[in-house]
C-alpha cells in the first residue's frame, strides 16, 4: 500500500523512515519544505509540494504533527486529494473530541480515519518499537495494520474514533505520575548522598522501576536533559487530559500538579528539555529547605572524634571572640591550624593564607577534621567551594556566621555542616 508520511518532526522523521524499510513509504510533506526534501533524498522517495499531491498519490497516509490545530489544519489541506477507500492514519496526541472531527471531514471525502496515537518516545520511534492505540472503524484498522506495524512494536485496537485518543491520554497521566515520582526519588537520593548511578543500576531491577526510571533517571544523574519527550508537548497533552477529565466533572490532582510545575519549567526556559527536568524542581525542594543543624548527639559526636580544626578567619588579636575560641579549643586538646594570610602564628601555631595551602602545616599522618569559619557571611560561599574542592569532612559557621544556602550546598556535598552555633560552647557543654 503506497503511504504518505506528513510531520517530519523528532517522532516521525524515523517513523516514517521506518515505513521506507518496510517497503511502504511513497512519499512526504512536511510544513518546513527543506525538511522534506531532505528526507526524500536520504530516501530515494517523493517530497510532495502540499498535502492534496501527496494525498493524490498514496493509499494511506500517516499524520504525526505537534497540535490539535495542527491536525485539523492538515487534514483539510489533504483532503481534496483523497480517493474513495484511502486511510488516514493520525499519529498525534490530540483530544478524542479533535479525532472525530477529522474523522467526519475523511468520512466526507469518502476515506477512513484511524486515531492511532503513539508512546516510546523517540527511541521507540527510531527502533520502530513504539506502542500503538487505535481508535476507529475495525476493518479499517486490519487495513492499516501493515503500516502501524512498521512503526510499532505493540498495535491494538480500542473501539471507535477517540478511543486512540482517550488511551493515549490515559498513558500520558501515568506518565506525569511516574516521572514526577522517579524526580522526587532521585532528588531524595541525592541528597542522602548516595551513589546515584548505583542507585538507577540496583533500583532499575527493583519492583518500583518503570522505563522512565530506567532510561531517563541517568538524565537525573548528568543534569542534563536532551529532548525525548519535550516538556511543552507534555504540557499540551495534559491540557487535554484536564479537560476531557472536566468534561466529566472531575479533577486529576497529578495533573494539576503536573501542569503547574511545566509551567514553571517553561517559565523559566526549559520547555523544549526533555520531561526529565522536573528533576530541576524536585532537586531544589532540598537544596532551597531551611537549615537545620545535626542533632546534638550527631554534633557531640563530631566533637568527641576529631583532632584538628583549620579556624578560618582567626584573628591574631587577643580581644577579638576568634581567638578566645581558638585558645579555649588548645586547651581542650584540640591542634589549631590559623587560617589567615595577615599574621605569620597565632596561638603559636604556624599560619597557613588559604585552606588549599593547609598540607604545608599538617604533620605526617595528620588530616584536617573540622573547618571552623569565623568569616563575614559573604566570605562563607568561597569557604564552602574550597572544602568541597579539597573534600574536607565537616564545617562549622561559628555563632552569627549565617548563609542557608551555602550551608546547604556544603551540606549536599557530603560535608557534615553546622551552623550559627559556637564550637567552643558545645565542646565545653560535653565536659572534661
Amino acid at each position: 500500500m503506497r503511504t504518505g508520511f506528513l510531520g517530519l518532526g523528532a517522532m516521525g522523521a524515523p517513523m516514517a523512515r521506518n515505513l521506507h524499510k518496510a517497503g511502504l513509504l511513497q512519499g512526504v510533506w512536511n510544513r518546513s519544505a527543506e525538511r522534506a526534501a531532505a528526507l526524500a533524498q536520504e530516501l530515494g522517495c517523493t517530497a510532495a509540494a502540499t498535502p492534496d499531491a501527496l494525498a493524490a498519490q498514496c493509499d494511506a497516509l500517516v499524520l504525526c504533527v505537534s497540535a490539535d490545530t495542527d491536525v485539523l489544519d492538515a487534514v483539510r489541506a489533504l483532503a481534496p486529494g483523497l480517493k474513495p477507500g484511502t486511510l488516514v492514519i493520525d499519529c498525534s496526541t490530540v483530544s478524542a473530541d479533535t479525532a472525530r472531527a477529522a474523522g467526519a471531514l475523511v468520512a466526507a471525502r469518502g476515506a477512513a480515519f484511524l486515531d492511532c496515537p503513539v508512546s516510546g518516545g523517540v527511541e521507540g520511534a527510531q527502533k520502530g518499537t513504539l506502542a500503538v492505540m487505535c481508535g476507529g472503524e475495525e476493518t479499517a484498522f486490519e487495513r492499516a495494520k501493515p503500516m502501524l506495524e512498521a512503526m510499532g512494536r505493540t498495535v491494538r485496537w480500542f473501539g471507535p474514533q477517540g478511543a486512540g485518543q482517550a488511551t493515549k491520554a490515559t498513558n500520558q497521566i501515568m506518565c506525569a505520575g511516574i516521572i514526577r515520582a522517579v524526580g522526587e526519588a532521585m532528588a531524595f537520593a541525592r541528597a542522602q548522598h548516595l551513589p546515584l548511578e548505583r542507585v538507577v543500576e540496583t533500583l532499575g531491577q527493583g519492583a518500583g522501576s518503570s522505563w522512565y526510571f530506567v532510561n531517563r533517571a541517568p538524565f537525573m544523574v548528568r543534569g542534563s536533559f536532551p529532548a525525548g519527550f519535550r516538556v511543552r508537548l507534555h504540557e499540551k497533552d495534559l491540557r487535554i487530559c484536564r479537560d476531557m477529565a472536566a468534561a466529566s466533572g472531575v479533577a486529576l490532582p497529578v495533573v494539576d500538579d503536573v501542569l503547574r510545575e511545566y509551567a514553571e519549567l517553561i517559565r523559566r526556559g526549559h520547555g523544549d528539555e526533555d520531561i526529565s527536568s522536573i528533576y530541576r524542581l524536585k532537586r531544589e525542594l532540598f537544596e532551597q529547605a531551611p537549615f537545620t543543624n545535626p542533632a546534638p548527639e550527631a554534633i557531640a559526636a563530631l566533637l568527641r572524634r576529631i583532632r584538628t580544626i583549620a579556624v578560618v578567619g582567626l584573628s591574631s588579636d587577643p580581644s577579638r571572640p576568634s581567638y578566645g575560641v581558638a585558645r579555649q579549643l588548645q586547651r581542650f586538646g584540640y591542634r589549631i591550624i590559623p587560617i589567615t594570610p595577615t599574621a605569620e602564628e597565632i596561638l603559636g601555631e604556624r599560619c597557613v593564607p588559604s585552606l588549599d595551602k593547609i598540607d604545608d602545616a599538617l604533620k605526617p599522618g595528620e588530616q584536617v577534621d573540622l573547618v571552623d569559619v569565623f568569616r563575614r557571611p559573604e566570605h562563607v560561599a568561597a569557604v564552602v567551594d574550597d572544602c568541597i574542592r579539597l573534600g574536607l569532612p565537616a564545617l562549622w559557621l561559628q555563632d552569627g556566621v549565617v548563609d542557608e544556602a551555602a550551608a546547604r550546598r556544603a551540606r549536599a556535598a557530603g560535608i557534615f555542616t553546622v551552623m550559627d552555633r559556637c564550637v567552643y560552647r558545645d565542646r565545653a557543654a560535653l565536659g572534661a
